[in-house]
């Protein structure tokens, strides 16, 4: 049992810091105006959600009452569509015809909410593991004594 607290504590965790390099990377590409392709960059977001304990959608549906939480999971990356913010500005070398410049249509602010609340939930992912841990430690010294 507790080897599937810790697993869980750590799936968590694993996903908090995937999705922090991910907004990372947003807010690092929020003036990008091209990327190596020559499209505009696109803001990215991490899709996450339980983690499977077994393949099948059968099985899924027949224990999903009795299965034991097993973490949660990364499915992918996947660009938000968004349209880009446009500035003008014509002496820019990226500047359209009518001088205007297409900058990813980032949210800054929200990107700074999505960046607190990852970084609460990994704290909380945190807690957990160590409160596991001790109470751990704690049952292995309250069996020694016997």
């Amino acid at each position: 049992m507790s080897d599937s607290i810790f697993a869980i504590a750590r799936s968590g965790l694993d996903v908090e810091r995937q999705r922090m390099e991910v907004i990372a990377q947003n807010l690092a590409n929020a003036s990008t105006t091209r990327t190596a392709s020559g499209a505009p960059y696109q803001p990215l977001r991490l899709v996450s959600g339980p983690r499977m304990a077994s393949d099948s959608f059968a099985s899924q549906l027949n224990g999903a009452a009795t299965q034991a939480p097993a973490g949660v999971q990364m499915y992918g990356v996947e660009t938000v569509d968004v349209p880009p913010r446009l500035v003008y500005d014509p002496a820019h070398p990226h500047a359209d015809a009518k001088g205007f410049v297409s900058y990813p249509g980032l949210d800054h602010a929200g990107e700074m909410a999505l960046m607190v609340q990852t970084l609460r939930v990994y704290e909380s992912n945190t807690v957990m593991f160590n409160a596991a841990r001790s109470m751990y430690m704690r049952a292995l010294e309250l069996g020694n004594r016997s």
